[in-house]
Parts: structure tokens; C-alpha cells; sequence
């Protein structure tokens, strides 16, 4: 009991989760200690990929295992016994409980206490049994805070992992709140706000999931376009949020207007499914026609030149000699220029400090005198060129 009244006062003063703070609801919950079989785990927990909404516990239970740092914890339960610094929530499910927050640590106990379980390393986890055993570390019954109902805690819940220090991964924390927005009986631009208010986050920040989430989905139901390996467990759903969120001409290449309540009222489909392919289908060497986020500014410069998407499009160039079609080089190098300028009026400030300078580094200084001066030259030549026309 003592946890969770510490916690509802450092939450009450911080001014989070009013739910937690509410008599009503302290005395409506209970703090008990259950037995580990009357325990189950949570069949539509957000971490949870769908092909597993509603499996057995041995799948669920070896799919958690494949994440290597769950042996890890298992590992420490076995040399210093289970220690709940967080409380273990659950709902009443006839006559046992859902853990609704603290599936993890109820999976190590469950594999601890019946490595038979285990379909993945499973002399890992018999070992680690055994010496839990041993030493009686693996307990019987887990203390846990009961709920009556999932709404009752759904905004600590998404404030703890999708903004606080247990954060979900990007599609799990995008799948969670996408279930909070689904329950909002008005769906229009305030709905972001009052979601981020609820969970101690930013407007901007919800949007962009819910957004990215909401292009995965439209992915997702048309089989990820038969990309070979591609799949809701291997989804890199940063890559889709990112491009439509934080790149306007893609964004709007796709039919998607960010401006708009309904973004996608106007998506192209077939535009959908060639981004879909350039950020996750994989070419022969193993990379994508995109490669990772930071070529995303590159790809939204070749969108907005009509001869460099097209290049791009049919495959006679790729995005790099794409881009040389565009303005993106007049861009790079202020950008550089610009870079190097602020590294330099660092080292300026703090030279005079310098101890031990040696030979190597009056060779760089001298390195970056005659580097600006063939910069200075080149870009004099273009002006005065560009002058003459």
C-alpha cells in the first residue's frame, strides 16, 4: 500500500494523472496479494503484434523472450529474488486477474517458475530456473493493484510509456494512443490537444503518431504491398510518420494534407504504395531506394523537381544523382559553410588556451585556409557567371 501512496502524491503535486488522486477512486481499488496461476497476461497489451491478439501464453510468452534483455531480468530475479518498485495493475477477469501493466515482469516469473515454457533459449531459461529455485527467489504470489475497469488508468498508462520513463517502442506508444483517440466522440484538430493534455505530451508529438499510425494501417490492410519481409514486427513506422509529417512535399505527393482535420480525405493510393516501396523495400545490396530518415530531405527536394521524380520514379537514377538535378547541392553547402563557419569561431575561442598544440594541427589549420580560399574561388567564378547571363 505504502508504494501507492507515494506515488499518488509525487503525481498529485506534480499535477498528473487526476484519476489517481481521486478518493473516489483510492477506495473503489484494492492492493492485494494474488496467487502467480490466477494471473494472466494481456492478450491486446499494445506491445503485443496482432498475430498475437488473443494467443496462448506459451506464444505470447516466447515472443517477449525473443527481446534478449527480458532473460537479463530474468537473470537478476534469480540472484536477488523479484522486486516490484512498480505496482503490478490488473483487472478482475472472473475469477483471475489481466495484468494490465507489468506483463513483463509477470512473463520472467511465469518462465522462471515453468521453463518448460520456453521454445527460445530454453537452457538459458531452465538454468536460470533452477538457481531461482535454489534459492527460493521465484515467488508464489505478486502483490498488484486492482482496477475495476482498463479507463481508469489508460492516461497513466500512456503517459508512463509513451512520454515517461518506460517508453513503448514508436509503433506500440502510435498503436495506444490511436486506441485513446478511437474512444473521442469528436474527432477534429482540438482532439490532439486534450489527448496531450491527458498524457503530459505535446500536440504536435500526438498528431504526428497518430498520423504515421494511421498510414501504417492503410499499409498494413493492403498486405505492406507484398514487400518481401516486411511485416507489423519489422515496420519501421518512424520512417512513414517522418516522411508525411515532416516533409511537405511528400507529404503532399501522397494526397495527404497536413493542414487539413482529414488528412487523408484525398490520399493516392498508388503514390501511397511507391513511398511504401522506396522506404522499405530492400534492393540487392540490402538497402533501400531511400536508406534511412536523414535522406528523407533529399527525397522531398526530388519530389518537388518534376525531372528529378521522374528520374527517380523509373529507376534511371537514383536518389543521389536525382538530387544532382535539383538545388539540394546550393542548399548542402551553405548548409556546410555554415557548419563549419560556427566550428570555427569555436575553435577560435578556446585556441588561445590550447597547451600543446602540435604540427598535425597547424597542417589542419592550413588544410581549412586552403580548402575556404578554393570554396571562395569557385563560388566568386559562379556568381560573376550567373552575372554575365
Amino acid at each position: 500500500m505504502e508504494i501507492i501512496i507515494v506515488k499518488t502524491n509525487y503525481l498529485k503535486k506534480k499535477g498528473l494523472f487526476k484519476y489517481v488522486c481521486k478518493k473516489k477512486l483510492m477506495e473503489a481499488n484494492k492492493f492485494i496479494e494474488i496467487d502467480i496461476k490466477n494471473l494472466k497476461l494481456d492478450y491486446i497489451n499494445p506491445r503485443l503484434p496482432e498475430r498475437l491478439k488473443g494467443a496462448a501464453d506459451k506464444e505470447v510468452l516466447n515472443w517477449m523472450l525473443s527481446d534478449a534483455t527480458l532473460i537479463d531480468l530474468m537473470a537478476s530475479i534469480s540472484e536477488n529474488g523479484f522486486f516490484s518498485g512498480e505496482p503490478i495493475i490488473v483487472i478482475p477477469d472472473n475469477q483471475t486477474y489481466i495484468v494490465i501493466e507489468g506483463n513483463r515482469r509477470l512473463a520472467e516469473i511465469k518462465l522462471l517458475a515453468n521453463p518448460g515454457l520456453a521454445a527460445i533459449s530454453p537452457k538459458a531459461v531452465e538454468s536460470l530456473s533452477n538457481e531461482a529455485k535454489a534459492k527460493n527467489n521465484i515467488p508464489e504470489k505478486l502483490w498488484v493493484y486492482i482496477v475495476k475497469e482498463r479507463r481508469e488508468v489508460e492516461n497513466y498508462l500512456a503517459f508512463r510509456h509513451v512520454t515517461g520513463v518506460k517508453q513503448w517502442p514508436v509503433i506500440s506508444k502510435a498503436r495506444y494512443l490511436n486506441h485513446l483517440y478511437q474512444q473521442k466522440t469528436i474527432k477534429n484538430i482540438s482532439v490532439y490537444k486534450d489527448l496531450a493534455k491527458e498524457i503530459g505530451s505535446k500536440a504536435s508529438y500526438v498528431r504526428r503518431l497518430l498520423i504515421g499510425y494511421k498510414a501504417f494501417e492503410i499499409i498494413q490492410s493492403r498486405k505492406y504491398y507484398n514487400i518481401p519481409d516486411l511485416d507489423e514486427e519489422n515496420f519501421d513506422l518512424s520512417l512513414i510518420t517522418d516522411a508525411i509529417t515532416m516533409h511537405s512535399a511528400i507529404a503532399e505527393f501522397m494526397g495527404i494534407d497536413m493542414e487539413s482535420e482529414m488528412p487523408f480525405e484525398n490520399l493516392s493510393l498508388e503514390r501511397l504504395k511507391e513511398v511504401t516501396e522506396w522506404l522499405y523495400q530492400k534492393l540487392s545490396n540490402g538497402k533501400t531506394r531511400i536508406g534511412d530518415n536523414r535522406n528523407l530531405r533529399v527525397l522531398n527536394k526530388v519530389i518537388q523537381n518534376i525531372e528529378a521524380r521522374e528520374s527517380f520514379k523509373s529507376g534511371e537514377k537514383n536518389l543521389k544523382e536525382a538530387a544532382e538535378l535539383t538545388d539540394l547541392a546550393d542548399e548542402n553547402i551553405r548548409l556546410y559553410l555554415t557548419k563549419a563557419l560556427q566550428n570555427l569561431v569555436e575553435a577560435q575561442k578556446i585556441v588561445h588556451r590550447s597547451s600543446n598544440p602540435d604540427k598535425n594541427d597547424k597542417k589542419v589549420a592550413d588544410e581549412i585556409i586552403d580548402s575556404a580560399e578554393l570554396i571562395s574561388r569557385t563560388i566568386t567564378k559562379k556568381i560573376r557567371e550567373k552575372e554575365k547571363i
